[in-house]
């Protein structure tokens, strides 16, 4: 299941250093595999979509959590893989995490296309052996990653970063349970119809614990991003205000900017135009801390609203 994502890798990095220098005459000459996927000049559509494994944490209970993301190299066209055997988990007890909605991301620095910490799964213990290989098909390419608690190069820890910061906390009702990191937790299900906005609601909370740290820079709350997860093939949601960074929601809120860490609420509206059944994924991160950053996978969570739209 390997080699056709070490093929991707592979040409990926000859095919950056060979568009540095190749001309445009010698271009055609290029074996297939780097012609087709060159990071020079990706397409605005038709191009890859590749899963990534981005990393591993040992629990307290001897379970392994494995963290996975993915890459879109087009530079327009955001796709659509529905659950099934185009977009699968294998063992199969893990499969339906894993996002079928794949946007276009150019955020420039280390992580460049990718969309870090999508979802995460928890293998038990007695199966902490197991690779989870999530396999993705797309333009009659098959790409798989393993996931995969061997290598400590990808290990990931829970512990505060330098300066104190943990991933933030979220939840559903005051007494509900919390995520607190990519696995998240899932709200209840959300019925909506077509055409009508509809409000999702969470608390978030900054957890970090800064005392004793000489932290220069202002304190800033946690900012959101309410993404679509899963949905039908096509399907656009239109949030309202669908991402507040931490300077931003500063900006207007000062309880929010004193750092005593209580709870904030975040709303967004969203309407669907198409019917069917919806994930719509929340990240809340702390990134305007000065230890916390999205190519560092810290800190962030993840949590989940199903919704289920009727004509």
């Amino acid at each position: 299941m390997m080699s056709n994502f070490k093929r991707l890798s592979t040409g990926l990095m000859a095919a950056a250093l060979v568009g540095l220098t190749v001309a445009p005459a010698a271009f055609a000459q290029l074996p297939a595999h780097l012609r087709d996927y060159q990071l020079a000049a990706p397409k605005k559509s038709g191009d890859v979509v590749g899963p990534m494994f981005n990393g591993w944490i040992k629990n307290d209970d001897d379970s392994i959590t494995m963290i996975f993301g993915f890459v879109n190299q087009n530079r327009e066209e955001i796709v659509d893989i529905p659950l099934g055997p185009n977009n699968r988990l294998e063992p199969a007890q893990f499969d339906g995490a894993q996002p079928t909605h794949f946007p276009v991301y150019s955020r420039g620095g280390f992580v460049g296309l990718q969309e870090r910490g999508v979802f995460a799964v928890t293998v038990p213990a007695d199966m902490a052996d197991t690779e989870v290989v999530w396999t993705l098909s797309h333009g009659g390419v098959s790409y798989s990653v393993p996931g995969r608690a061997t290598s400590t190069a990808y290990e990931m820890s829970r512990d505060p970063a330098a300066m104190g910061s943990v991933n933030p906390a979220i939840r559903f009702s005051a007494t509900g349970p919390e995520a607190t990191d990519r696995e998240g937790i899932y709200a209840a299900p959300v019925n909506a119809k077509v055409g009508t906005p509809v409000t999702l609601t969470a608390q978030v909370q900054d957890r970090g614990d800064r005392r004793g740290y000489e932290v220069q820079t202002p304190f800033f709350p946690v900012g959101t991003e309410w993404i679509m997860h899963q949905g039908p093939v096509g399907a656009t949601p239109v949030f309202e205000n669908p991402k507040v960074t931490g300077k931003d929601r500063g900006e207007t809120d000062t309880q929010a900017m004193s750092g005593s860490g209580d709870w904030t609420q975040t709303t967004t509206r969203v309407t669907f135009s198409e019917p069917g059944d919806y994930v719509i994924r929340l990240r809340v991160d702390n990134f305007m801390a000065p230890d916390s950053q999205f190519d560092n996978q810290c800190c962030w969570s993840n949590a989940y609203v199903p919704v289920k739209v009727s004509e």
